[in-house]
């Protein structure tokens, strides 16, 4: 956090995307996202929402007081590295809730995450698509699994039901229109966590290509298809793997085969 002092009172202001709190998460979403006129602009959208100020407070400030606070803005303008779950459960339609995944993708297993990063790619490439950012939100966000026993032997972390494609056209129709904040707050999140996961396994993100959707062709899918029969199982049985296990397999191979390459090299100048 930062302390900021400004117009006589003392502000703690975050001073990164895991600082933030939930309401301010919602605050800021729209303002990241919607068009703006110019870099300025988005900075001191942004940096009104972390000073919790109004436009007129901010707008009072002299040129010299808005230089000595707008870089305050700048860790949110310049990249996405939020992966803090402060979006926990969303309000389904009627009265039920749904779960979200851990903090980190702690708990997103392969097949949620072929179709989750497909509907991903296809909204960052063209954020007025929203259909594509409630298939995001229908593919992470689930209902309680039933029973519900955090305390058996046999529970694996996962408060949410069984991922499974064929609900989530439903679950995407009751978020058409709604909760625009909270779902562009789980984009945002999810944005946080793959980048992370691009930070983690540099080699296995060179593959996958980064179309526009069809979760189940190409893409990784094909990285499914392709790791089945061997150490993670079926098909089926690598579909269920936690994806971070599947990334740290990938990036083992790569390293492997690029040692391999780089020795054969020296074997055979």
């Amino acid at each position: 956090m930062h302390t900021v002092e400004l117009d006589g009172h003392t502000r703690q202001v975050p001073a990164e995307w895991n600082e933030l709190t939930r309401p301010l998460l919602l605050e800021l979403v729209p303002a990241l996202y919607s068009p703006a006129d110019s870099p300025t602009q988005l900075r001191l959208r942004v940096l009104r929402v972390l000073l919790q100020v109004s436009w007129n407070q901010l707008l009072e400030l002299t040129n010299v007081q808005l230089a000595q606070v707008l870089w305050l803005a700048d860790p949110f303008v310049d990249e996405v590295r939020l992966i803090k779950q402060l979006v926990p459960t969303l309000q389904a339609p009627g009265r039920a809730r749904w779960w979200a995944p851990r903090e980190n993708f702690r708990n997103v297993r392969m097949l949620e995450f072929i179709f989750a990063d497909a509907y991903f790619v296809a909204f960052s490439q063209d954020l007025s698509r929203t259909d594509y950012l409630d298939q995001l939100v229908g593919v992470l966000y689930r209902p309680e699994r039933t029973p519900y026993r955090p305390n058996a032997p046999d529970y694996a972390g996962d408060r949410r039901e069984e991922f499974n494609p064929v609900h989530v056209a439903k679950r995407a129709a009751g978020l058409k229109g709604k909760l625009l904040s909270e779902k562009l707050a789980v984009y945002t999140w999810y944005r946080g966590c793959r980048e992370q996961l691009v930070q983690e396994f540099p080699q296995v993100f060179r593959t996958p290509d980064e179309q526009a959707p069809d979760p189940q062709q190409g893409g990784w899918a094909k990285v499914a298809r392709d790791l089945a029969g061997g150490i993670f199982g079926t098909l089926q049985q690598t579909e269920q793997q936690l994806v971070r296990d599947i990334l740290a397999k990938l990036q083992d191979d790569a390293q492997e085969a690029e040692r391999l390459r780089q020795q054969a090299k020296s074997t055979n100048p």
